[in-house]
């Protein structure tokens, strides 16, 4: 598992108990931890300030993903790195790569400006 890869990970639910596996896009991965953003194909139902903080997968078939999908960078998740139990799914192009990092310094500008919480890349 390295960064910028796709895998299917058990995620815990933020507002209930429970949870379930969903793809989510590999941030960085060390010794002890791996950081990682839900992937979502649920993107048209959703408000306008959720909207903005999710980045368009250009390339989704070829990163492995069954549909066009989003990378919601709203959240950042930590998995202990020890007995982590996933499944690979692909790779983010080199196109999204850099899209996704020219996506998330945009919303880190707008952030700033409204005094919200920012997202390190």
């Amino acid at each position: 598992m390295r960064t910028n890869d796709l895998v299917s990970l058990y995620v815990s639910f933020v507002e209930t108990n429970g949870g379930k596996s969903r793809p989510v896009l590999i941030r960085r991965v060390s010794e002890q931890k791996v950081e990682a953003f839900k992937i979502t194909s649920q993107y048209e139902k959703k408000s306008a300030y959720i909207k903005q903080q999710y980045y368009p997968i250009q390339d989704w078939q070829s990163a492995g993903l069954k549909k066009p999908s989003w990378v919601d960078l709203g959240n950042i998740y930590r998995f202990p790195k020890a007995g982590l139990n996933f499944k690979e799914i692909g790779h983010l192009s080199k196109l999204d790569q850099n899209k996704i990092s020219d996506f998330t310094l945009d919303l880190k500008s707008k952030r700033r400006g409204k005094g919200q919480k920012i997202i390190q890349q």
